[in-house]
């Protein structure tokens, strides 16, 4: 009887090994292959739209002088905004 539980435990123990395994190639194989960044445009250089409050790259970004200062907008209507205001 003890002989047949530590099989199982030995074969419980192999199973989330290998399951482990799998799991972090997985993370590797969609790390890999996920999307890059434009060439250029670096991935976490952000701007804030204050208008709607929403970050998107600089490289997408609208932009105006607005109060003597550059102001980025996500979108025409954004940056109209704030150009009415």
């Amino acid at each position: 009887m003890i002989r047949l539980l530590a099989l199982v435990l030995r074969f419980l123990a192999v199973l989330f090994f290998v399951r482990l395994a799998l799991r972090f190639l997985a993370a590797v194989v969609r790390g890999a292959s996920a999307p890059k960044a434009p060439a250029g445009e670096i991935a976490d250089d952000l701007v804030r739209d204050r208008v709607c409050n929403t970050f998107l790259p600089r490289a997408r970004a609208l932009y105006a002088d607005v109060q003597g200062q550059r102001a980025y907008f996500c979108s025409e209507s954004c940056r109209e905004r704030a150009l009415l205001q």
